[in-house]
């Protein structure tokens, strides 16, 4: 289907569209609409905010953890005294539903 030309890659569509008519290849639905490369890629980015998300969270927590080692008591005291710990976890929370959300929007409606 792909072959070399002087260097370039040529497609061969037409040979691409009689082996996947001869594979029969299921076409898979996600809420009754196909998967197409803008849906798979939309998914991605949303994946890649939350695993952001979640590296900001634990830079936070090995920040806090550093100072607990290094006995900076006052870190820690600030830590807990501003609610710090309760946000994380609204934080995480908020991940863990998002992550739902993409799981369940990229399941197939068959398998």
């Amino acid at each position: 289907m792909i072959s070399p030309k002087n260097d370039e890659i040529t497609i061969d569509y037409k040979k691409m569209e009689r082996f996947n008519m001869e594979k029969k290849e299921k076409i898979i639905l996600i809420n009754k609409k196909p998967v197409t490369g803008s849906l798979l890629y939309k998914q991605a980015c949303e994946l890649t905010d939350l695993s952001q998300e979640v590296r900001v969270i634990t830079d936070y927590l090995d920040h806090i953890n550093y100072s607990a080692k290094q006995g900076d008591k006052f870190a820690l005291n600030n830590f807990v005294e501003s609610s710090s710990l309760g946000n994380i976890v609204d934080v995480l929370q908020n991940i863990q539903d998002e992550l739902d959300k993409v799981s369940n929007s990229i399941c197939p409606d068959e398998i």
